[in-house]
């Protein structure tokens, strides 16, 4: 874990499946500006160690939370997670309300997600078979270095029916392709993560579903400012 800058509330940076705490490189140093920030590498992730255990978001949160009691970054904590880092970060908000000021989710991978990859038909195609690999990896602990049981992780998050009404912003990029795809595929994907954008949504009244254009799925790479606004309208 790395943590700098100084401020009343932290803000607590979560990256996707499969990436390190790097990919906030365009983010992180102006925030500290501001604020306490702290961003972290997952077990089998950059600098940590390998999982002692098969992980889910809600022992990735866990985990996140003992790490930042024992780094003394009591909070209150705005947490910012990106793709199954989203995932995480609402388990996180779930488990430990009292402490959470605020959530931004970043094109957050929702609960059906591992589901409606899995069920990418094999058309023979490339994209269906990359679909189908990536499938397999999350899918069991032993394809991935984080040893994520993807769908017991997933499962555990669709049964988060609310939280504590503090701010929360979803935030997704306007659109999603997946090359090489039957149309049909590309529809029913889209549809899926459409829908899941709303869930998340749903989960605080107070939420705000914002599209985000220009961008891929990696918005604090490709719209760095989208994130940084979005983080500062949180610790108002």
């Amino acid at each position: 874990m790395h943590c700098d800058g100084v401020g009343p509330t932290t803000v607590v940076l979560i990256a996707g499946f499969k990436a390190d705490s790097s990919i906030w490189a365009l983010v992180e140093p102006t925030v500290t500006r501001t604020t306490r920030v702290c961003s972290y590498d997952r077990f089998g992730l950059g600098a940590s160690d390998a999982p002692p255990a098969p992980q889910t978001f809600a022992t990735e949160a866990t985990d996140l939370h003992s790490l930042l009691q024992i780094a003394g970054e009591p909070g209150p904590y705005v947490m910012v997670g990106h793709s199954f880092g989203g995932a995480e970060a609402v388990t996180f908000a779930s488990m430990f309300p009292s402490e959470v000021r605020g959530l931004l989710l970043l094109d957050a991978s929702p609960p059906a997600w591992n589901t409606a990859i899995c069920a990418v038909p094999d058309d023979g195609s490339d994209a269906a078979h990359v679909f189908q690999a990536v499938c397999a990896e999350q899918s069991s602990p032993a394809n991935n270095a984080e040893h994520l049981d993807a769908p017991a992780a997933f499962a555990d998050v669709g049964t988060i029916n609310s939280l504590d009404e503090f701010p929360m912003i979803v935030a997704t990029a306007d659109h999603h392709s997946y090359a090489g795809l039957a149309a049909s595929e590309e529809a029913r994907l889209d549809d899926v993560w459409n829908d899941g954008q709303a869930h998340w949504a749903s989960l605080a009244s107070s939420a705000q579903l914002i599209s985000v254009d220009h961008t891929g799925h990696n918005i604090q790479v490709d719209r760095p400012d989208v994130v940084l606004d979005a983080v500062q309208e949180l610790l108002q």
